[in-house]
């Protein structure tokens, strides 16, 4: 454009006032600088086409690799504050700063060719033009490099109180806490801690950017100073006759473009390097490794369970624990045995579960299933092969066929399954109080969701346990949130559903307990008693107690 123009220029001039001028040259000129417009238009449509196709593909590509890596690491991972730092800035980092460093990169090749057609215009007029662009650079890149890495860690520094910030807008726009943010007139005062955060990330942010803007606007000075000298030079040359005003419109179109795209280019590798430093808080995501993993070798699950569960001199503590939750736990459970465990609240009996489910490692001692190690059972086929309802089991606003069929995902398409999985459990009733049966969604999330009761979720959770023909099943206070009626007549199917399989279960409800063929007493961090009821009443000790006071609230 810069050379069309230039030979435009020229052209006009030299046949200024001519009556016998010859247009076929400047209209090839113009049609040219036409179709040179036409191929820039086209080029930037393409461009913004194929940017935005390839960002939300590399969009998707680094969502799906996070969430990839949040289901692949261990509980341990969520149960620590530090991970929730790593997990919330690599969700910051990784939705849009890998698209930017990529759209950094596209830009930088774009401006690299222009910029190298225009120094070899340049450097025809005078060598001497390309050290005094650089010159007057320099220093806007400089102060572009040092405020990123300030921006970026004070962002860096701020993570936790961000994350508590985006809790309080949790509490004051999820259904969950609504209740209580108006009964207790919570609102205000959640929404001033909200302000506060954000005023004050703000009020860091804006100091920093104040002091952006002022190096910005004296390295400005230094750019603008540098074109006028290299536009006054060029003016000189121009009135002494050593150039002409074509060439003078193309020299100085060519400096003042080189010298808007120098600083672009050292700006965007500013961006670049601001960027990595947030990309590498994604990898730093990434490169988290789960403890809990297969052996080189694992051995499948026995089919069927002929010798029994084995637990032999385990302990275990808690990450950042320094007391053991369990303490040198002895226990043998024969096939299809049913195992209650009770204990007053932080006994262990929640931990020992997570234990035989893999979801932590002991940290000594040994859980066998005949004989085999659970570090040495694939991981996979020893979660197949346990039926879990925990105690907060998750409410997913789905379906209800999703609800249950998530206990088994190889039949969550078999409807029979399902339905006899709800009748089991009682969830039938439920269902049919829905107006799209098992295609109604549940929760109030989403449009056309209906909400459900305590009682009545916990019928749902009941039916995703009984969807799995593990023979291992575990039921963590299976009857919490049902009443007494309901509670009966899940457990006059209770023996009939659990029949051959080894169940545990944990419940502080003494009618329940009994069912067991043997209960399991905990009380800090070790087993102090095992027996049936009888047994265990009869050496009155804990449980005994326990029962007793229990049994007392009944008495009128």
């Amino acid at each position: 454009m810069l050379v069309i123009n230039k030979a435009i220029v020229d052209l006009v001039i030299a046949n200024w006032g001519n009556t016998n001028f010859v247009w076929r040259p400047l209209i090839i000129l113009v049609l040219l600088r036409f179709g040179v417009s036409l191929l820039r238009a086209v080029l930037n449509q393409t461009n913004l086409y194929v940017g935005q196709i390839f960002n939300d593909r590399l969009m998707l590509h680094t969502k799906y690799v996070l969430l990839e890596k949040s289901a692949q690491l261990d509980l341990a991972h969520f149960e620590s504050s530090e991970f929730y730092d790593t997990l919330s800035r690599a969700q910051d980092s990784g939705s849009n700063y890998p698209v930017r460093v990529i759209q950094t990169f596209t830009n930088l090749f774009g401006q690299g060719i222009n910029l190298i057609s225009l120094l070899g215009i340049l450097l025809q007029f005078n060598a001497a033009i390309v050290p005094l662009l650089v010159v007057t650079a320099l220093p806007a890149f400089w102060t572009s490099v040092v405020y990123s890495g300030r921006r970026f860690w004070m962002t860096r520094m701020e993570t936790e109180s961000g994350r508590v910030s985006n809790y309080i807008q949790r509490v004051l726009t999820n259904p969950e806490f609504a209740k209580e943010v108006r009964l207790f007139n919570l609102g205000k005062h959640l929404l001033g801690q909200w302000s506060g955060i954000r005023t004050d990330f703000n009020r860091k942010s804006a100091a920093i950017a104040a002091e952006y803007a002022r190096m910005r606007g004296l390295s400005g000075i230094l750019v603008n100073s540098g074109f006028y000298l290299a536009y006054g030079w060029t003016l000189i040359k121009t009135i002494a006759g050593q150039i002409t005003v074509g060439d003078f419109t193309m020299y100085t179109g060519a400096f003042s473009q080189a010298q808007q795209l120098l600083p672009s280019i050292l700006e965007n590798l500013a961006k670049i390097y601001e960027s990595n430093l947030y990309v590498s808080q994604y990898f730093e995501f990434l490169n988290l490794k789960p403890r809990v993993t297969d052996a080189p070798r694992p051995q499948p699950f026995p089919q069927p369970i002929k010798q029994g569960l084995s637990i032999k001199d385990v302990t275990f503590t808690y990450p950042g624990a320094t007391q053991p939750t369990l303490r040198n736990l002895n226990l043998q459970i024969e096939p299809g045995e049913s195992i209650a465990l009770v204990g007053l609240n932080g006994a262990g009996k929640t931990t020992l579960l997570k234990l035989l489910t893999r979801l932590y490692d002991v940290d000594s001692g040994m859980i066998t299933i005949d004989g085999i190690p659970l570090q040495e059972i694939k991981l996979s086929e020893l979660h197949a092969n346990i039926g879990v309802l925990n105690q907060d089991f998750a409410r997913y606003q789905l379906s209800a066929k999703d609800n249950i069929g998530f206990g088994n995902l190889k039949e969550r398409e078999n409807q029979f399954r399902i339905e006899r999985a709800a009748v089991d459990s009682g969830a039938d009733l439920v269902v049919k109080t829905l107006n799209k049966g098992y295609q109604t969604r549940l929760g109030k999330m989403f449009k056309g969701g209906v909400d459900l009761s305590g009682g009545q979720w916990q019928k749902i959770g009941m039916a995703r346990a009984f969807m799995t023909d593990a023979p291992i099943l575990i039921l963590d206070e299976p009857t919490a949130a049902l009443d007494a009626i309901a509670e009966y007549e899940l457990f006059e199917k209770f023996r009939a559903l659990t029949a051959g399989k080894m169940t545990f279960f944990v419940s502080h409800r003494f009618s329940t307990v009994q069912l067991a063929d043997r209960i399991v007493v905990l009380e800090n961090s070790n087993i102090i008693e095992v027996g049936s009821h009888q047994e265990l009443i009869s050496q009155n000790g804990l449980y005994a107690e326990m029962f007793r006071l229990q049994a007392s609230s009944y008495d009128l």
